[in-house]
């Protein structure tokens, strides 16, 4: 919601500083938008696989949904888990894997139940987590990429616009006429692709950028903490201490106190 807000906000602003100017219509050059969009859009193309291309649809789409979920729910799971592995077995989890709806968890689950060593554990979920990186940051690099061109498309538009306004100012020199009025005009439709250009980089696409790297980032913290606590769950470590260890990842401020959370609860029910 705050990104949808910052969006509408920042365009709502924009366009009521250029209506209480010279008027919106005046911002409007079809000419300068054919040279920034179709030539960002055709150099986009040029650079990058067509089928990433297409997704990039979806890949927007993800700066609009919810952020990703605060880590602590995976430390209080994990302490959980490991209570009831020391009270039990690592066995007794295998129920518990198949309901877990997070993939990277129930990989790591599924190994540590079927015994596998924690040096190839950790090296199959850090490979995923690897890869997962890989995919994310396709999206983010081709609006990147985006965010580096339409400015300099904009460029080439002011330079192609200075041209033709150089010309139609030598030609009316020679007919005798007249040649402010035209030197005026002709800068400002010369400038607008320079616009579009630092429009379509500053306010879309470099934002966009950012905030798919921030998720990305904020997803393999939480891959990470998933990875120490399957690691310290197979090798039976005391749920305090695996507390502790995961809450090591996160700000003073935001890490949970799960441990306590859980056996209050299995006390009351006890009781």
């Amino acid at each position: 919601m705050a990104t949808l807000l910052a969006f509408l906000s920042g365009m709502s602003l924009l366009l009521i500083a250029m209506s209480m100017g010279a008027g919106l219509e005046n911002f409007i050059d079809f000419p300068a938008m054919m040279i920034v969009f179709g030539g960002t859009a055709a150099a986009i193309f040029i650079s990058f696989p067509l089928k990433h291309v297409l997704k990039v649809a979806g890949v927007v789409v993800q700066v609009f949904k919810k952020d990703i979920e605060h880590p602590g729910w995976i430390i209080g799971m994990m302490v959980q888990f490991s209570i009831k592995a020391r009270r039990q077995s690592l066995v007794s989890l295998e129920a518990d894997a198949k309901k877990v709806d997070n993939r990277f968890v129930r990989l790591g689950l599924e190994m540590v139940i079927d015994g596998y060593q924690a040096a190839l554990i950790r090296d199959v979920l850090e490979t995923e987590l690897d890869f997962l990186q890989i995919r994310h940051r396709k999206g983010e690099h081709l609006i990147k990429a985006a965010g580096k061109l339409s400015p300099a498309f904009g460029l080439i538009g002011t330079v192609i616009g200075l041209v033709q306004m150089l010309l139609s100012l030598a030609a009316a020199s020679a007919g005798g006429g007249s040649t402010t009025a035209g030197l005026a005009k002709g800068m400002a439709v010369a400038l607008m692709t320079t616009f579009y250009g630092a429009l379509l980089s500053n306010l879309i696409f470099v934002p966009i950028a950012e905030k798919l790297k921030n998720r990305t980032d904020d997803e393999v913290l939480t891959s990470q903490i998933i990875i120490e606590g399957i690691l310290m769950l197979q090798a039976g470590v005391n749920p305090r201490i695996l507390e502790k260890k995961l809450n090591s990842f996160l700000p003073p401020d935001q890490r949970v106190a799960a441990y306590d959370e859980i056996t209050r609860k299995q006390k009351a029910t006890a009781a």
